[in-house]
């Protein structure tokens, strides 16, 4: 069974005295530096100088300035950037800060840095080389950062993911979970896990089931339908819009409590059709996808892509954006008040 931390475990005071450099002001970065700041956390901003996300930083009114210099002035560096520009980053500007720093001997932080990473696909996959003189942890919010800002704002919480990579103060753990706590995720609960782990699942999920195989699986049903002959605007409301009825009932009730709420026919249509679609075949496909994401090769080609000008991805948006399951939605946003 998984270990799972809550309020009571997590101490803010282990954060005391220490400033927190949100490097990347995105959808994770910025929520994850109001909350800090809402807990009582000294939070600085680094982000490139005449970006949309310094502007945005800086009108949330924090101390906003490069990258290199951030990285020089705090002691806990929350590494909020996408994964295919860290490298880039962290050799020609978090580095170098660092550097900077080793050479205050008064700073708190001179002896001992502490990394954060809200996804572990950079550690895992090796793609810069960390100090090894620094705590390096994962502190993984499980949903975008809307909802950790969201959530935290009503006195809840959005459950993250916890691990430590790599113990340099000895308080590196100690340090993850009040960072959890301080983003209000011990709120819900913290669940321990490894870097490895969180990125391996994490990656999978996404390919197999959120971003790849049900939109996937949307489309071909859509297309099924409108071949046939069927609107393709009660098409779409079927295999699109009321996804969201049963995710909803799958995120609150669960598998069984999600057929519990079903109809007896949508029921057993289910039960006849889910298997026979999704089969063994499926299985094996999925393992095999599993496979690339353990050894590498998914990452090795995804950082080829963004370094290519992600033209596969490109190429792929724009056929979905021509397409007719595209088209209709864009129709019935104007005309139906969903």
């Amino acid at each position: 069974m998984a270990t799972i931390y809550y309020d009571n475990d997590a101490d803010l005071a282990t954060l005391k005295n220490k400033v927190v450099a949100i490097i990347g002001y995105g959808n994770q970065g910025c929520a994850h530096a109001l909350n800090l700041r809402d807990s009582g956390i000294e939070v600085i901003v680094g982000a490139r100088a005449n970006g949309k996300a310094f502007a945005k930083a800086s009108a949330d009114g924090f101390a906003t300035m490069s990258v290199q210099e951030a990285s020089s002035k705090a002691s806990i560096l929350a590494v909020m950037l996408p994964d295919e520009v860290v490298t880039a980053v962290y050799e020609n500007e978090i580095a170098p800060g660092i550097a900077a720093s080793e050479k205050i001997a008064e700073q708190d932080n001179a002896k001992h840095k502490a990394f954060v990473f809200a996804h572990g696909f950079t550690v895992t996959n090796k793609t810069i080389a960390l100090p090894a003189d620094a705590d390096i942890i994962l502190v993984a919010p499980t949903g975008p950062g809307r909802q950790v800002r969201s959530l935290y704002l009503e006195g809840k919480g959005l459950p993250a993911l916890i691990a430590v990579e790599q113990d340099k103060s000895g308080q590196a753990f100690n340090l993850a979970l009040a960072y959890a706590k301080a983003i209000g995720s011990t709120r819900a609960g913290a669940i321990q896990t490894t870097f490895l782990e969180e990125t391996t699942t994490d990656l999978f999920c996404e390919q197999a089931v959120l971003c790849g195989g049900m939109p996937e699986l949307i489309k071909a049903s859509f297309n099924t339908l409108v071949a046939k002959g069927y609107q393709p605007e009660l098409a779409y409301i079927s295999c699109l819009k009321e996804v969201k009825l049963i995710a909803d009932l799958l995120f609150t009730q669960g598998m069984d409590g999600m057929r519990d709420a079903i109809s007896n026919t949508a029921k057993y249509g289910s039960v006849i059709a889910g298997p026979a679609i999704i089969d063994a075949g499926a299985e094996e496909r999925l393992a095999t996808l599993l496979s690339n994401i353990e050894g590498g090769q998914f990452a090795q080609s995804f950082l080829a892509e963004a370094k290519a000008g992600s033209p596969v991805t490109k190429a792929y948006a724009s056929k979905e954006a021509a397409s007719k399951l595209a088209s209709t939605g864009r129709e019935l946003k104007d005309k139906l008040n969903f």
